[in-house]
């Protein structure tokens, strides 16, 4: 089970072993990071094309197990400012941070790959330069 590492965290993984102990069915909790899903989840990409009848609160929780699943496609399509990548990050320009983290996609996805039938625009526009 994918659980964000937001406020409350800790409280709701305490109510999620609860209830499994409760009913014997053992659950693995992984944290994950909550990082710009809020921010991503009121896009435009994301109410239109991706959720088109989902409210924003929504696409961020189905962001945040995605995360779990595949963390480089999530994060993609985050703005970059919002990821929360430390406290040195406002000391580049948007400009500086959106090409470092843009060759950073590319080194990932040289290094992986993707499977050009299933991967998000957002990972098919930042390689593809």
């Amino acid at each position: 089970m994918a659980l964000g590492n937001g406020h409350g965290s800790q409280q709701a993984r305490a109510l999620i072993q609860e209830a499994s102990n409760s009913v014997q069915i053992s659950v693995n909790i992984q944290l994950v990071s909550e990082a710009g899903a809020s921010m991503w989840s009121v896009t435009e990409a994301a109410a239109k094309i991706e959720f088109p009848d989902e409210p924003p609160a929504d696409i961020a929780t189905i962001s945040i197990g995605r995360r779990l699943q595949n963390p480089l496609h999530e994060l993609v399509k985050v703005p970059p400012r919002s990821l929360g990548l430390g406290m040195y990050q406002h000391d580049l320009s948007e400009k500086e941070l959106d090409e470092k983290l843009h060759l950073t996609s590319v080194d990932a996805v040289a290094a992986v790959g993707v499977d050009v039938n299933t991967c998000s625009l957002e990972i098919y526009g930042k390689c593809r330069a």
